[in-house]
């Protein structure tokens, strides 16, 4: 015990002795170790924050689902909703597709468009339309009456300038064609990823924007 309290002064002893001597490298050493700290627990921070956006976002376009189809950087084959249609283990279905569109005039940066269909979605996700219930369903079905139709979300209508009933062209990188606005969406469920900036059509129309099959 003896032994170790007489090394333990004469550490703290040289220590001291060079802490006195070089004390202003002693002090940006120090600083470093915070910064490279601080840096470690900022990058550590955002990428927690990351991953959290993104599962949570996952769990938006899941809805209710138990399990989810994704072809990585394609689109699911129409046969496949044929195989889930007749599959006996498969209860409901529904295809959901996305792409980003923007102002045919090329104003504003560009923003999610979802592809849905408007019957067989609600078994999912839950959308709610600005209005009183009649009208919020008379806008859906909206998007099956009539083509090239869209549903926006309040901060990407916000931004865009419009009101239900407007009409807006969009242009997607094959495409471009003129929307009317159906509705505005409340900031719930699937409407709040991308920060909000979302537009909701049929999958018809989706296809026909994008040349899909």
């Amino acid at each position: 015990m003896r032994r170790l309290m007489f090394f333990l002064r004469l550490f703290l002893w040289f220590s001291v002795r060079n802490l006195r001597r070089h004390w202003g490298r002693a002090l940006i050493v120090l600083l470093g170790i915070a910064l490279g700290a601080a840096v470690f627990t900022s990058v550590r921070l955002a990428v927690h924050a990351s991953l959290h956006s993104f599962t949570r976002s996952m769990d938006f376009f899941a809805g209710t689902a138990e399990k989810v189809l994704v072809r990585p950087g394609g689109y699911l084959p129409e046969g496949v909703l044929a195989v889930l249609f007749t599959h006996p283990a498969v209860k409901d279905y529904s295809a959901l597709l996305t792409t980003y569109v923007r102002l045919a005039d090329g104003k504003g940066d560009s923003f999610l468009l979802i592809g849905i269909d408007p019957l067989l979605d609600p078994s999912f996700r839950k959308w709610r339309i600005h209005g009183d219930r009649d009208k919020a369903v008379e806008r859906w079905l909206d998007l099956m009456r009539e083509p090239y139709t869209v549903i926006l979300t309040e901060p990407l209508a916000r931004e865009l300038q419009t009101v239900s009933g407007t009409r807006i062209k969009l242009e997607h990188t094959r495409h471009a064609a003129e929307f009317r606005v159906a509705g505005i969406l409340e900031p719930q469920g699937l409407a709040l990823v991308e920060g909000g900036r979302v537009a909701v059509t049929d999958i018809a129309t989706f296809q026909e924007l994008t040349g899909l099959p």
